[in-house]
């Protein structure tokens, strides 16, 4: 279980730098937004990944590494 804990940030963040490439800063907004949807919806790991990839996005933004 460790492992997987381990990969999720790196992938986070290959997810995160592509968005914020492709959507711009915009895309943290939307991320907690949809996060917001999944979460309603019964989808709790789905919008605790799109939490993660939002912070990673912002923290990007914010040119914390």
């Amino acid at each position: 279980m460790g492992g997987h804990l381990e990969m999720r940030p790196n992938a986070f963040k290959t997810v995160a730098t592509r968005m914020l490439a492709r959507d711009g800063v915009a895309v943290i907004w939307q991320l907690h937004l949809r996060a917001v949807t999944s979460y309603g919806r019964g989808n709790w790991l789905s919008a605790l990944a799109l939490v993660g990839i939002a912070d990673t996005a912002e923290r990007l933004w914010r040119g914390d590494r």
